[in-house]
């Protein structure tokens, strides 16, 4: 993302012409609220300077987006810019200008490989690695060689527990330590800061992917279904219940024990992942052009992993509904949003009219529970109302993963629904 716009370009060069002019080395006076030590560099940051940082740093995080600008480092990259220049002068030379300009897009843009503990899904014996997108979960013992090249301070080794563990630390040892062992491996291009949020979020995309493409009974024996709560990814699953409680007129009753709701892959999900098929649209999930079908549904596909993740029936309901939403809202404000959603989410479930109604009569209704909850605070969502929410959303998504192409515009795509939602049968495009 190249921020050398002449907007940009003008709010730089004001931002470091002010900045340039608080430069200070008299400490005597000056405000603890005001001061800013850069590179060796003092300065006395006045208001008019204060608020072009704010400016540029307002108009290049627009332009970068929500992954790639953040406020800190933008930030950061500009005081090295000032501090980096020698007089004023330099600023009239407009290579110095496009080059800080270059620098702080690459910056932002912070590629790595992203490592996380892996407890929720287990491989099977015989496979090593599976890659989903940008995202993969291996054994740590496949890369354990690589990672002792990297840097010889460090001596890895893989642990028996889900942390990542310094045994021992020296100048003549290095530093001994001990990971996980299997590990998501996420390829990031992400502002530091935003690191672990985007990581993550692309850890819930693949997870909605796998169900997906996988048949249920190759998931495992306690794969999450219908109203279990899915086990973090990153974080093992605490089986201890600690709490204590007193019922009036009744016994008291502590704690307990719980196993997590997660994935025990067989060699044929592997199998099934590893379909043509399934890679293709696994590809186009993760590189959905703008405005495609597979945009909507790999923003759907994460907040139907962080709705199966939450405890809350009330962000359950909530989540859930913002998948449905990624999916089916669409651009037409002349009609209304929640008839036109449960209208095209009935004609994509079945092509038989009277069904259709009951659905779309459901998911209205379904919708006045979640407008008492978004409007109103309302907590009032049942279990049957959360799990038939899923039921409802999830089969959507699957209809939808089967049957269409994720390469459609979705303007198509709605327009294919509004027309069947006549009483028509739903006819796939060709």
């Amino acid at each position: 993302m190249s921020l050398k716009t002449p907007e940009l370009r003008s709010s730089l060069l004001s931002f470091a012409t002010a900045a340039l002019q608080c430069e200070t080395s008299d400490f005597s006076e000056l405000e603890l609220t005001r001061f800013r030590l850069h590179g060796g560099r003092a300065f006395a940051v006045s208001d008019d300077a204060a608020q072009k940082q704010h400016d540029f740093v307002q108009k290049a995080v627009a332009k970068l987006g929500p992954v790639l600008g953040h406020p800190k480092v933008i930030i950061t990259a500009l005081w090295d810019f000032v501090t980096s220049l020698d007089h004023q002068s330099d600023l009239q030379d407009p290579k110095v200008v496009s080059d800080a300009l270059d620098g702080i897009a690459a910056r932002s843009s912070s590629v790595c490989e992203f490592f996380r503990p892996c407890p929720l899904i287990v491989l099977p014996e015989s496979a090593s690695r599976l890659q989903i997108g940008p995202v993969a979960i291996e054994r740590t013992e496949s890369r354990i060689e690589e990672f002792r090249k990297l840097d010889e301070r460090f001596k890895f080794g893989v642990g028996q527990d889900w942390s990542l563990s310094i045994l021992l630390a020296g100048e003549e040892v290095g530093i001994v330590a001990t990971l996980p062992p299997t590990l998501w491996s996420i390829n990031l291009a992400a502002a530091d800061p935003v690191r672990e949020e985007q990581g993550l979020w692309l850890t819930d995309v693949a997870l909605s992917l796998i169900r997906m493409s996988v048949d249920f009974k190759e998931l495992g024996p306690r794969v999450p279904g219908v109203g279990d709560v899915e086990a973090h990814p990153y974080r093992p699953h605490d089986r201890h219940d600690h709490s204590f409680t007193l019922k009036q007129g009744g016994p008291a009753m502590i704690g307990g024990i719980s196993a997590p709701y997660d994935y025990h892959l067989t060699a044929d999900a592997l199998l099934q992942l590893g379909e043509p098929s399934a890679r293709s649209k696994i590809e186009l999930a993760f590189d959905a052009k703008s405005k495609s079908l597979a945009e909507r549904f790999h923003q759907g596909c994460g907040w139907l992993t962080r709705a199966r993740r939450s405890k809350d029936r009330s962000d359950r309901l909530l989540y859930f509904f913002t998948a449905l939403e990624a999916l089916l809202s669409n651009s037409d404000r002349s009609a209304p949003v929640v008839q036109t959603i449960a209208r095209h989410i009935a004609v994509l479930l079945t092509n038989e009219n009277s069904k259709r109604i009951e659905i779309a009569n459901e998911v209205k209704r379904l919708y006045g529970v979640r407008s008492a909850l978004v409007h109103a605070g309302a907590r009032s969502a049942l279990d049957i109302d959360v799990n038939t929410t899923q039921q409802i959303v999830e089969a959507a998504y699957y209809r939808v993963w089967d049957d269409f192409d994720l390469q459609l515009a979705h303007s198509e795509f709605s327009a294919l629904l509004g027309r069947a939602s006549y009483g028509l049968p739903l006819n796939m495009p060709n």
